[in-house]
């Protein structure tokens, strides 16, 4: 049996909430500066997660439900998936895989959930939650984390590949689809929600996809992050570095715009000059319009071929005016 799994039946010698004992204590300063008093620790357990399909048709392993529980160990706990430092409450601080054998889910196993002890500082500040924790109402917990894969439970077969094509929710061979998730690979954070999606406990997921069919690039390069992220079907997450660089690609491509607009407007306004030379008969509001609808490069493209035929159209309209002259004055009109 894996160490960090246990029945239901073992919990009978756990502590009540908000009382810690020497044990916790002992587990609880692995994270504290200074070693904590009884006095100053408020104690509880909530369910992090476990193996039944939750409203979003998804369920955890077994075997993730064991690596997710060395994972958060450790793991502050914050309210609505709050970033913000300052909404930091408590830590948990031990966990425990636990096999309810009364109970089979859904998918037919038996039922398996991720259990914590979590503490937080009797402050003023923890007053009133401690109070509401106490008192039933803050009660409903939800997990944010990382899984490598979402099976299908009808194929085998990652949901986001283009293996599989089963949709879930569906039902196949009189059995709904859900999706298992597998290959925990982080732990972000557990907070206190008013509805979890998993009925039990509550979960929000984060998926990192890996496989054949994976989006796996590793460039720092933007434009080839954008054009392998463009050709995948999977979910795409980018890296801290790729990140940093989107931003700086985007300052220039920012910078770029301005004189590209400065360029175009010139140009614009040159068609419209030229076109009064070139397209005598042309109406200036529906030039404009047209103009509109080009994109920088075919502006550019037009303003170039009237520039071209007004040049044209100068050195013929000269040279006429010159022959013309020069025919009157020598009376060649009147020849034979």
């Amino acid at each position: 049996m894996n160490e960090n799994r246990i029945t239901k039946s073992a919990f009978t010698g756990c502590p009540e909430a908000g009382v810690p004992t020497d044990e916790d204590i002992e587990l609880i300063s692995q994270f504290t500066r200074k070693a904590p008093s009884k006095e100053n620790i408020y104690t509880f357990s909530v369910i992090l997660c476990d193996n039944e399909i939750d409203r979003d048709g998804e369920r955890f392993s077994a075997e993730s439900l064991d690596t997710l529980c060395s994972m958060f160990r450790g793991v502050t706990g914050i309210s609505d998936h709050s970033m913000k430092s300052s909404d930091q409450t408590a830590r948990i601080y031990k966990t425990q895989v636990c096999t309810d054998e009364s109970k089979i889910t859904a998918a037919g196993e038996k039922y398996i959930y991720l259990k914590a002890w979590c503490y937080m500082l009797r402050t003023e500040k923890n007053k009133d939650l401690i109070e509401e924790i106490d008192g039933g109402i803050k009660k409903e917990v939800s997990v944010s984390c990382s899984c490598e894969a979402k099976i299908c439970s009808v194929c085998g077969k990652d949901m986001r590949s283009r293996e599989c094509n089963h949709r879930v929710g569906a039902v196949y061979a009189g059995k709904t689809c859900h999706a298992v998730l597998t290959n925990p690979t982080d732990a972000y954070e557990w907070s206190f929600v008013a509805v979890p999606a998993q009925r039990n406990a509550g979960v929000s997921k984060s998926m990192k996809k890996r496989g054949a069919d994976a989006f796996a690039c590793t460039s720092s390069d933007p434009e080839e992050v954008i054009k392998s992220a463009t050709d995948t079907k999977s979910d795409v997450t980018f890296t801290p570095e790729q990140i940093k660089a989107f931003g700086k690609y985007l300052d220039t491509l920012k910078a770029d715009a301005v004189t590209g607009r400065s360029t175009r407007e010139k140009a614009e306004n040159e068609i419209i000059s030229l076109s009064a030379f070139t397209l005598p008969d042309a109406d200036t509001p529906m030039l404009k319009s047209i103009l509109t609808k080009l994109t920088g490069d075919e502006v550019l493209m037009l303003r170039k071929a009237l520039g071209d035929r007004a040049e044209k159209l100068a050195v013929f309209t000269g040279n006429f005016s010159q022959d013309k002259q020069k025919s009157f004055n020598d009376n060649s009109h009147f020849r034979i």
